[in-house]
């Protein structure tokens, strides 16, 4: 039964990804409860699903991330409709919080961005202290965003100093967090600057 609600909860996570530049959960070294990681998918599924009727789309597409409630967009969404985003997701039922992370526009690198992404995930893996498959990823235009509950303040600073030293990242921004600061305030929403030389 209990593996039964694991391969459940593994293809939940798997469906409701938002962006191809984004990791699926590993469910088995993830810190939450199975509780609250069936609660999670099931929210980042029905958030996805309001935003995509209210036309966040294409290349207004935005990934999302839940964790014990707390909702995380990350993508390209003109000014005039970053509050538009966040309300629609903040309007979804079990939506505790909603943290914004909005990228400015710069041309597009798909393949770059998708060996970035393969280069990360190796370093991850390959890194002490830390268990890649409890951390979420998006990669946008070599700017790194990191999302995901950790075990430990050592673990998060590992991983964000890995994703600075793997080849092609412009940028990282963590949105790490151990499970008993699940509640305690977040950083405030983060907009990318454009790079000075490109």
């Amino acid at each position: 039964m209990h593996r039964s609600l694991l391969c459940l909860l593994a293809g939940l996570l798997l469906a409701a990804g938002l962006a191809a530049c984004a990791t699926p959960y590993g469910v088995y070294a993830d810190k939450r409860p199975i509780e609250v990681l069936k609660d999670d998918a099931m929210l980042r599924s029905r958030v996805g699903d309001a935003l995509r009727a209210q036309g966040f789309t294409g290349v207004n597409a935005l990934t999302v991330h839940s964790y014990f409630g707390r909702v995380f967009l990350t993508g390209e969404v003109p000014e005039k409709q970053r509050s538009k985003a966040v309300q629609t997701a903040q309007g979804v039922q079990g939506v505790n919080s909603v943290t914004p992370h909005w990228f400015i526009s710069l041309k597009a690198d798909t393949e770059g961005d998708a060996a970035i992404k393969l280069r990360l995930e190796k370093n991850l893996v390959s890194t002490d202290g830390v268990t890649s498959s409890r951390i979420d990823y998006v990669v946008n235009s070599g700017r790194v965003v990191l999302l995901g509950v950790v075990e430990s303040e050592t673990e998060r600073a590992a991983a964000i100093t890995t994703a600075r030293r793997t080849n092609g990242v412009r940028s990282v921004v963590s949105y790490l967090f151990k499970r008993d600061m699940a509640q305690a305030p977040l950083q405030p929403p983060q907009t990318e600057q454009k790079p000075t030389s490109l």
